[in-house]
């Protein structure tokens, strides 16, 4: 009995997560899609109907018969606030579901001001989650950065957590970034590097999930040894645009050859450049369609915070699934 709650439950949240990234849809859409029965959709939509999970809102034009139905989510209960913190300030933007409430820059200098930065900023507004991005290794309510060239922890999330009543998650943030590029494409087994002048964050995309690991070290490129110094060091010492190449050529051709992914986004924020033409030479002295398979990013700040604010509407999605004991 509770196998098949639980595959119940996985299947209600495979229908909102659809209408999510999708907007909206049909019955027929989600049948098709989901590899579910038609009974079993239209039992289940019936089910998000009356928990006000789901609305209807409005009808296709009918190839003969009755015009279908068209669903989305229910917007309201969705106020989720979106931060990225970085080294000395946090960017944040208050969003109900695509649109975006308020947005903004706070700059901090320790962590106890971050973490009154954050807590105003929640105490502000009435929401109902916090998605927290940060450059370095998550692992629950604690990260691991290398920027000093040593490991240093950050454990101010639980601080906050003792004196805030509401769900707060860190997040990882090129995980995030891909997350929200998944929006664009939806394929797996891709893969993400983003490189800025304190190291490389990087994450692999598989089944709809950005994988973490067991300790939430995977994907986690930048910390691979080279000459006697991790790859971030390496990167976070370069010297010059040759250089700079260099290191970008050998971390290409390591992704494309070690993890073979379907597609691998790069995205790059410091002074070196993206030079395409000598990329594209030692890419295709492994494989042609290496370099047809890259994809390169100017802007990825939108995609973060459509990342995170997807996995704030999932995380209470889940929420209401687990707390409504009937459904």
């Amino acid at each position: 009995m509770n196998a098949l709650k639980e595959t119940k439950k996985k299947h209600l949240l495979a229908i909102l997560k659809y209408l999510y990234l999708h907007n909206s849809s049909t019955m027929n859409e989600l049948v098709e899609n989901l590899q579910l029965s038609q009974p079993s959709i239209r039992n289940m939509v019936r089910t998000l109907q009356e928990k006000q999970l789901i609305q209807e809102v409005g009808n296709d034009l009918s190839s003969g018969g009755r015009c279908p139905t068209r669903f989305a989510l229910n917007e309201k209960n969705y106020l989720i606030l979106c931060l990225y913190v970085q080294v000395d300030k946090v960017i944040y933007q208050l969003r109900n579901f695509n649109e975006i409430k308020k947005e903004g820059i706070l700059f901090y200098q320790s962590e106890d001001e971050l973490k009154k930065t954050i807590k105003d900023l929640i105490d502000q507004e009435k929401i109902h989650c916090c998605q927290i991005a940060v450059e370095g290794i998550v692992y629950e309510d604690v990260y691991v950065t290398d920027h000093h060239n040593v490991l240093e922890k950050h454990q101010w999330l639980k601080d906050i957590k003792k004196e805030i009543n509401i769900p707060l998650q860190l997040q990882n943030d090129v995980k995030m970034i891909h997350q929200g590029c998944y929006f664009t494409y939806q394929q797996d087994s891709t893969y993400y590097l983003y490189i800025n002048e304190v190291g490389i964050g990087s994450s692999y995309f598989y089944k709809d999930e950005p994988l973490y690991g067991r300790s939430g070290i995977m994907g986690e490129i930048g910390l691979i040894s080279l000459k006697g110094k991790t790859i971030n060091q390496q990167i976070r010492e370069c010297q010059n645009q040759e250089e700079f190449n260099e290191i970008l050529s050998l971390l290409l051709s390591i992704v494309f050859t070690m993890i073979d992914p379907k597609r691998l986004e790069l995205s790059l924020d410091l002074k070196w450049r993206y030079e395409k033409n000598i990329i594209e030479k030692v890419l295709n002295e492994i494989n042609q369609s290496c370099f047809e398979n890259l994809y390169f990013h100017e802007d990825v700040s939108s995609m973060l915070f459509d990342g995170l604010v997807y996995r704030g509407v999932v995380y209470l999605l889940k929420e209401r699934i687990e707390r409504n004991e009937k459904i």
